[in-house]
């Protein structure tokens, strides 16, 4: 009755919680905190039983250990687990034919040689390190002893290979038009210059939400450091396998006209490049300034396609600039329509079709916001991480199902003894309280 007594032993701690509440001892928030950790230290103990009983059922049955034999029993090893650390004791075992030695029972649980922090752990760590700071990030747990640092939590997201996941439809779809909007965010590097992680993303369309704001239909997210010729390769082979492209009017390519982007459209027939007028608006403004008239007079001449007006307004703008620097922000802002003209162009031939780009905003959101937006700098396999994490998790997908992926997963089998034992234990603490407290008479009615 070892098992049943102990599990008792913390229930009644459980209702030792409760009944301080009653009498005012403690507030509700002390309630549900004395409560987790009377909860955690029970699966902190059902951990080491389960674990040793692994060993037990290695020690006791040969056959679940072909060629090895124990070496040494009672070695302890403390393992921080989403309980909290528990230690628990396993065999060393050796192997008879390579002379090899190794701690069987922590194979079976995924803990290699040297490991403190178990997966379970891990993988929750690189979920909030998706979100916040590594350092934060580690502070996972109230009590001191329970917190890992932020090269834990590093090491963990290193260890992240993110899964390419994106099942075909077992049936193509079939839309008129499809939408591909590319940006990249700038990140700070460790040593000087910035990372560039890319963000590609492919929707149908657009359409509006409960909240009345727009939803991008069936939108699926593309990133990293990778160069443009392997990402644009990924998004048309995710276009090719997930769409009837013979039906496909047209494939906008849109954002600010950089070389990477407008790239895209040698890799996809059909497609067409449109320029994103907020890098226009952009342009205009480190130009023209605060003058309002002239700006919006280029607007005019941009909307009406008149690319002779566009460049006598700057030219204009030019002559009366009062400093170097305007001068040089005008003649790239001439330069930039000039190259990206077919761009604006298609403001005009597919006006009600193309209803604007907003790429500023998700990378902003997928990238910017855990990458960028904080002082802080990054290593290229750091960024590289991240980014594909964020991109993960834009797509549906879970951090913590991403560094879990591919892991080796064995069975977990214990000592048949120890099952056997504790199915009678549970069977006779089952019938146990009615036979001691409804059998006993002294136990009914008054008593002293």
């Amino acid at each position: 009755m070892e098992i049943v007594q102990r599990l008792r032993q913390r229930y009644l701690q459980f209702l030792q919680v409760v009944v301080d509440v009653l009498t005012d001892e403690v507030s509700y928030r002390d309630f549900e905190d004395r409560l987790r950790q009377e909860l955690d230290a029970l699966g902190r103990d059902i951990v080491k039983w389960v674990v040793e009983s692994c060993d037990e059922r290695l020690r006791e049955e040969p056959q679940a250990r072909p060629g090895w034999v124990v070496a040494r029993r009672g070695d302890e090893k403390q393992l921080l687990t989403p309980f909290g650390m528990v230690s628990y004791e396993r065999t060393y075992f050796r192997h008879r034919a390579g002379k090899q030695y190794a701690y069987l029972a922590d194979a079976i649980i995924g803990v290699t040689p040297h490991q403190r922090v178990n997966d379970g752990v891990k993988a929750r760590l690189v979920e909030r390190a998706v979100e916040q700071s590594y350092r934060k990030s580690g502070r996972w747990a109230q009590e001191e002893a329970w917190h890992v640092s932020a090269q834990t939590v590093m090491t963990a997201l290193r260890q992240t290979r993110v899964p390419d996941e994106r099942k075909a439809p077992g049936t193509k779809r079939r839309v008129k038009y499809l939408f591909v909007e590319a940006d990249e965010d700038h990140v700070p590097r460790q040593h000087g210059g910035r990372w560039q992680p890319r963000l590609v993303y492919v929707h149908e369309g657009w359409r509006d939400g409960p909240d009345g704001r727009r939803q991008l239909v069936r939108a699926q997210y593309f990133g990293g450091l990778e160069d443009s010729q392997e990402l644009w390769s990924t998004v048309w082979g995710y276009l090719d396998r997930h769409y009837d492209l013979e039906h496909v009017a047209a494939i906008f390519v849109a954002g600010d006209g950089a070389g990477w982007i407008r790239k895209g459209c040698e890799y996809m027939p059909k497609s067409v490049f449109v320029l994103d007028r907020y890098h226009v608006h952009k342009q205009l403004s480190e130009a023209l300034g605060g003058g309002p008239e002239r700006r919006q007079a280029v607007w005019r001449a941009l909307d009406s396609l008149n690319a002779h007006e566009v460049q006598r307004l700057l030219r204009e703008a030019y002559q009366q600039a009062d400093s170097h620097h305007r001068r040089q922000a005008i003649r790239r802002t001439a330069t930039y329509l000039r190259r990206n003209w077919d761009g604006i162009r298609a403001w005009r031939r597919w006006e009600g079709i193309w209803h604007g780009c907003s790429a500023e905003g998700h990378v902003s959101h997928v990238y910017a916001a855990r990458l960028s937006s904080r002082p802080m700098a990054w290593s290229r396999v750091g960024v590289q991480t991240m980014a594909r994490l964020r991109v993960w998790q834009a797509n549906g997908g879970s951090a913590r199902a991403a560094y879990l992926h591919g892991k080796p997963q064995p069975p977990l089998k214990v000592s048949s003894r120890w099952l056997q034992r504790l199915r009678e234990e549970v069977e006779t603490g089952r019938l146990l309280p009615a036979e001691t407290l409804g059998n006993l008479p002294a136990l009914r009615g008054h008593r002293t």
